[in-house]
């Protein structure tokens, strides 16, 4: 039975996977078809005889291919000169006055291995036809199909300006996003990772059975993390809706049943020209009213508050926030497992924020109970 994605993880929504390459392995398959079906028509070619060469259907339709391809080839290179001659006027201020540089961006398909792959598989298709041929015939069919290049690099460049087919789709651009590492989400996530995570996950469980010497009257962590009370883990708290409060446990509604207990040991560290700038987190008594509580070091994931401000003053919608807010969990997640100081010492809590949504004391209990089986 399939279940609704929107009541995945507490209402917060299935977190986007990475893209697979399948439209490059489409398209390879595509070709390998296409090389194929030149390649037999070519063989039905030769063995039919070249004698009546120019009135051989099958011929002209397989010399139309390389004319396709060179019709490309010349598309490209017109649309990559209108870029070229759109930005030679910000040679000085985006390309250091060099010419050269700014030439190497605006064509730098033509620099790939594909391209020269592409280019070599034109020269073999081209050279094949030019010894099948006689009596020039080849030339001769290459004079004649000139007006049929032309053309179609027109059209090409007509369809692409002039009826926007050259504009990428919503698709398109989020895949070039998430590739490039250039959206909001994944920058607040890098930040939040390198600024903050990595220097309080790297010693956690020395924080925590730190003595306290500015509060000898404070509670021992460290007999709670032996007691089975407390669990070395940090939780961070994302709702979809990005909305997060200035203190955890005053609403009501949705912070019921969790309560404040108190702060961990300091931890200082210099940064940025900081001497000893101070690191404090805190221990919440999470309980569902039912006789089960624990505790906790949980705090919300403070760099959210961005993706839930910026809307106010750009053209972001809630549609947009939410997807940014499942790729910047989705990121942060993958910087904690991949990094061998942060591996097993956080977990991202994700729920929806509403307030008909879980509540949050429910949604910790069950992530602090699945850590636990996944630490026995």
């Amino acid at each position: 039975m399939a279940v609704n994605s929107s009541l995945v993880n507490y209402g917060f929504g299935e977190l986007p996977e990475k893209r697979d390459e399948s439209r490059q392995n489409n398209a390879a398959y595509i070709v390998i078809i296409v090389l194929v079906i030149i390649f037999i028509l070519i063989g039905v070619i030769w063995f039919d005889g070249k004698e009546e060469l120019q009135s051989n259907r099958i011929y002209n339709h397989v010399f139309s291919l390389p004319i396709v391809f060179v019709s490309a080839f010349f598309t490209k290179c017109l649309m990559c000169s209108f870029v070229f001659f759109e930005e030679w006027p910000h040679i000085e201020t985006r390309y250091n006055n060099s010419s050269a540089t700014c030439f190497k961006h605006c064509f730098q398909v033509f620099r790939t291995t594909l391209f020269v792959g592409f280019c070599v598989l034109l020269i073999f298709i081209m050279g094949i036809f030019w010894m099948m041929s006689k009596d020039h015939h080849f030339s001769n069919h290459w004079s004649l199909n000139w007006p049929n290049i032309i053309t179609s690099v027109g059209v090409t460049i007509i369809t692409n300006y002039a009826f926007g087919f050259k504009s990428l789709s919503v698709v398109e651009l989020s895949e070039i996003h998430e590739s490039t590492n250039i959206n909001v989400a994944q920058g607040l996530a890098w930040s939040y990772f390198t600024g903050y995570l990595k220097i309080i996950l790297k010693d956690l469980k020395g924080t925590v059975e730190k003595d306290r010497d500015d509060d000898p009257n404070g509670i021992s962590w460290k007999a709670e993390l032996n007691q089975g009370n407390l669990q070395c883990m940090f939780y961070a708290i994302v709702p979809l809706n990005c909305e997060i409060p200035s203190k955890l446990g005053d609403c009501p509604i949705k912070h019921k049943g969790i309560t404040f207990e108190g702060k961990l040991p300091t931890l200082y560290v210099d940064r940025a020209g900081v001497k000893d700038r101070p690191y404090v987190n805190s221990v919440y008594k999470i309980d569902n009213g039912k006789g089960e509580s624990k505790l906790a070091i949980c705090e919300y994931v403070t760099i959210i508050d961005t993706l839930f401000q910026m809307p106010l003053c750009t053209d972001i919608d809630p549609q947009k926030r939410e997807e940014q807010c499942r790729l910047l969990v989705s990121t942060l997640r993958d910087l904690i497992k991949e990094d061998k100081d942060c591996r097993n010492k956080c977990k991202i809590v994700t729920f929806s924020g509403k307030e008909d949504g879980p509540l949050l004391r429910d949604v910790l209990l069950d992530n602090i109970r699945n850590v636990g089986v996944q630490l026995e």
